[in-house]
């Protein structure tokens, strides 16, 4: 396990799901339905020429979190998945235990759970718009709703990567291969969970 001194500051809450689902609507977001996930994840894997999560994971974690899935277009052209993780799920990730194509359970942030930090498993558009919108989608829900606690994802691509450091992203340097991360990016004024 990780020097606990070298832990990073997180300010768990539980995330107001409909605050995400307006911010996320108004940039043409829609959380992905049974027959999309399969749809999603061929168009991601596609996009990133590798494999994602199983679609019987993601309806899992989308089931259990509620905010994990989510789609633009129709049909799909593009694809966030975003993973709220517990505090357990945090130290996961920083002890290189957190596994993303098959989270476990008490690393995952089921609705109404507090969230410690958030893990995405992946945003690309295959069309300009979608693109757009998830550059866009990304950033309003990474400061409107995760700001107080760390984000993470992996460096699939080299476009990607660009991507992330434009966005104020750096490599981990612990956990996984590729990883980058963003530490909390405000203190609240009182802690919520």
């Amino acid at each position: 396990m990780a020097d606990t001194a070298k832990r990073l500051a997180t300010y768990p809450f539980v995330v107001d799901q409909s605050k995400m689902f307006e911010l996320m609507a108004n940039f043409g977001w829609r959380p992905a339905n049974e027959k999309e996930i399969p749809e999603m994840l061929a168009l991601g894997e596609r996009l990133i020429n590798d494999r994602l999560i199983s679609s019987e994971t993601l309806a899992h974690l989308h089931d259990l979190t509620g905010i994990t899935a989510w789609v633009f277009g129709d049909p799909v052209e593009g694809l966030v998945i975003s993973v709220p993780l517990t505090e357990a799920g945090l130290d996961a990730v920083q002890d290189n235990e957190f596994v993303a194509k098959t989270p476990d359970d008490a690393h995952v942030a089921a609705a109404g759970q507090p969230c410690a930090a958030v893990y995405i498993g992946i945003y690309a558009g295959e069309t300009k718009e979608a693109r757009k919108a998830v550059m866009s989608g990304a950033g309003v829900i990474r400061m409107a709703i995760y700001a107080q606690v760390p984000c993470f994802a992996r460096a699939a691509t080299e476009d990607g990567a660009r991507s992330m450091e434009s966005l104020g992203w750096t490599p981990a340097g612990f956990g996984a291969d590729k990883l980058w991360m963003q530490g909390a990016l405000v203190v609240p004024e009182q802690k919520v969970a």
